[in-house]
């Protein structure tokens, strides 16, 4: 799985004003190249049944996630071509801090009762970035007050916090799992996951402040990374590259493990049924 963010499409096909941004001309390239290579976009609750229990999903899968509230217009306008066409979803990273007040929460909910935009939490303040000097009382308001807004007013409660500035660390980790999500995602540019098997670094990069190290939290599902749109397009063949590598390392040591199943497993589960993979 192949995870984007999307922090804003800028209608300038080549230029941008704001370098987090992607040109139109590139993100059109983008969603069509991935369409090329195979990709088939997911939502959260397929990469979490997947990652939790290696549910099915599709071969080369990417999750595309759009950050901070947008307008509808946004999701009109960029995803839902793709969704038309290919039934690509879209996930969007939910700012919670003006609750019921929100002026553009009504048409975010008309999107969600469509089945194609799948909002998850993204904080309350936001601004603050979470971390392991945060206070308790800060760490609660914005995991469990993303929650209180999703009950109220979406009718879900979200399973993944997009870590508001990629702020992380054992503290914040500890409390979401505490509270029930399922997924965290940094701003960590570390991929592809696969099932068992998520990138994490051991040591903070001192060259850049957001990228901080997920090993030491030891929690690989709550500090998932997610590469950059602006960076992804460069990315895309050597994830390619090391999907193949995987599924024949798979094929490859496939007798072994159907082996030590015989052997350990089927006594008490069974034989494997006739037709699994």
């Amino acid at each position: 799985v192949l995870v984007i963010m999307f922090h804003g499409i800028e209608k300038a096909s080549t230029e941008t004003m704001d370098p987090k941004n992607i040109s139109s001309k590139d993100f059109k390239k983008l969603m069509n190249d991935l369409h090329e290579l195979g990709f088939t976009a997911i939502n959260t609750q397929q990469l979490a049944d997947f990652l939790y229990t290696n549910a099915k999903i599709p071969s080369r899968s990417v999750l595309l996630v759009v950050d901070d509230r947008k307008f509808a217009e946004n999701f009109n306008t960029w995803f839902r071509p793709y969704w038309n066409e290919w039934g690509w979803p879209v996930v969007n990273s939910w700012i919670s801090a003006f609750g019921g007040a929100d002026n553009v929460l009504a048409e975010n909910v008309a999107l969600e009762k469509e089945g194609w935009v799948d909002h998850q939490a993204h904080g309350v303040v936001h601004n603050t970035p979470m971390g392991d000097d945060s206070t308790d009382e800060y760490l609660r308001s914005e995991l469990q007050g993303s929650i209180d807004v999703f009950q109220q007013y979406y009718g879900k409660t979200p399973i993944a916090i997009i870590w508001p500035g990629g702020g992380f660390g054992v503290r914040p980790v500890q409390m979401a799992r505490q509270l029930g999500y399922k997924l965290g995602f940094t701003v960590n540019p570390r991929g592809p996951l696969m099932f068992n098997w998520i990138p994490q670094a051991d040591a903070d990069d001192p060259a850049n402040q957001y990228d901080i190290a997920e090993g030491p939290v030891g929690d690989p599902l709550l500090t998932l990374p997610r590469y950059w749109d602006t960076d992804a397009a460069s990315k895309l063949d050597e994830i390619r590259i090391m999907g193949n590598e995987a599924a024949a390392y798979a094929e490859q040591v496939k007798p072994v493990e159907l082996d030590y199943y015989d052997i350990v497993c089927a006594p008490t589960l069974g034989p494997i049924p006739a037709g699994s993979p």
